[in-house]
C-alpha cells in the first residue's frame, strides 16, 4: 500500500493566497482584454466578464437526439455486448457560447471597415480547419482539443492575414479573438456533432464546461498571444 503525505496547511494556503490571486488574475487580464478588444472602460469590461461568468449556469436545450452505448455483460461466464440506445440532449451555454459569439461578431463588424472580408474567411477558414484535425471526442468527457491550440492558430493566422492584406496592424488582437472564438465554436464543436455518439449520452452544452468548452478562453487567450506578435 502507497503512503500519502499531505502536508496541513498546503490546502489553507491554496485558499487563501493563490487561489484568490488566480481569480483575481484572470478577472484583470479578462477585462484588459474586453477593453482592448471592444474600447469600453473598466466598469463595461467587467461587467461583460461577470455577464459571461453568471451566463455559463445556463444551458438553453437546443434539441434531442439518440445515441448507443454498448455494454459489456457477464453471464455463465460467457461475454456479450449490447447496444443500449439512450438521450442525448444538446444545448447552448449563455456564457460560454452565444455571450463570446455575439462579442466575436461585433468585432468582425468592427473589423470589416478596415479589412476585406475576403481575409477574414480565409482565415476563419485556416483556424477552423487546423482546430477540427486538432480536436477529438472522447467519451465520457468531450470534445478535447489541446488547450492552447486554438489560440496560437488563431493569433499566428490572423498576423500572417492582416499583414497579407495590408490593413492595419493594430487590428491583429480584435481579430485574433473573433477568429479565435468563432473558429472554435465552427471547428471543434459544430463541425463535431456527428461524434455525439462517441461522447456518450446525457447533455452536451456546446460552449459549457465539461463536454464543449473552451469558445470564451480561446478568444482570451487569442488576445494574449497576439500582442507578442505586434
Amino acid at each position: 500500500m502507497r503512503d500519502y503525505f499531505f502536508p496541513p496547511l498546503v490546502l489553507p494556503f491554496f485558499i487563501l493566497l493563490v487561489l484568490p490571486f488566480t481569480i483575481f488574475f484572470f478577472v484583470f487580464v479578462t477585462s484588459s482584454v474586453f477593453q482592448l478588444v471592444f474600447g469600453v472602460g473598466k466598469t463595461q469590461a467587467l461587467l461583460i466578464f461577470l455577464s459571461i461568468i453568471l451566463g455559463s449556469f445556463v444551458n438553453i436545450p437546443i434539441y434531442e437526439t439518440t445515441g448507443e452505448r454498448i455494454v459489456r455483460e457477464y453471464f455463465l461466464g460467457f461475454i456479450y455486448t449490447v447496444r443500449k440506445r439512450e438521450k442525448i440532449l444538446i444545448a447552448v451555454n449563455l456564457g460560454g457560447c452565444i455571450l463570446p459569439s455575439i462579442l466575436a461578431i461585433k468585432a468582425l463588424f468592427d473589423l470589416s471597415i478596415q479589412i476585406s472580408l475576403i481575409y477574414w474567411t480565409i482565415a476563419f477558414l485556416l483556424t477552423s480547419l487546423l482546430i477540427y484535425i486538432s480536436a477529438r471526442p472522447v467519451p465520457g468527457v468531450g470534445i478535447v482539443v489541446p488547450m492552447f491550440v486554438p489560440p496560437i492558430f488563431a493569433s499566428l493566422i490572423s498576423f500572417i492575414i492582416v499583414l497579407a492584406s495590408g490593413a492595419p496592424i493594430n487590428i491583429i488582437p480584435k481579430h485574433s479573438f473573433s477568429i479565435g472564438v468563432l473558429s472554435s465554436l465552427f471547428g471543434a464543436d459544430l463541425l463535431h456533432l456527428k461524434d455525439l455518439q462517441k461522447i456518450g449520452p446525457g447533455v452536451v452544452s456546446i460552449g459549457g464546461a465539461g463536454t464543449f468548452d473552451g469558445i470564451f478562453l480561446t478568444g482570451v487567450f487569442s488576445v494574449i498571444f497576439s500582442l507578442f506578435l505586434i
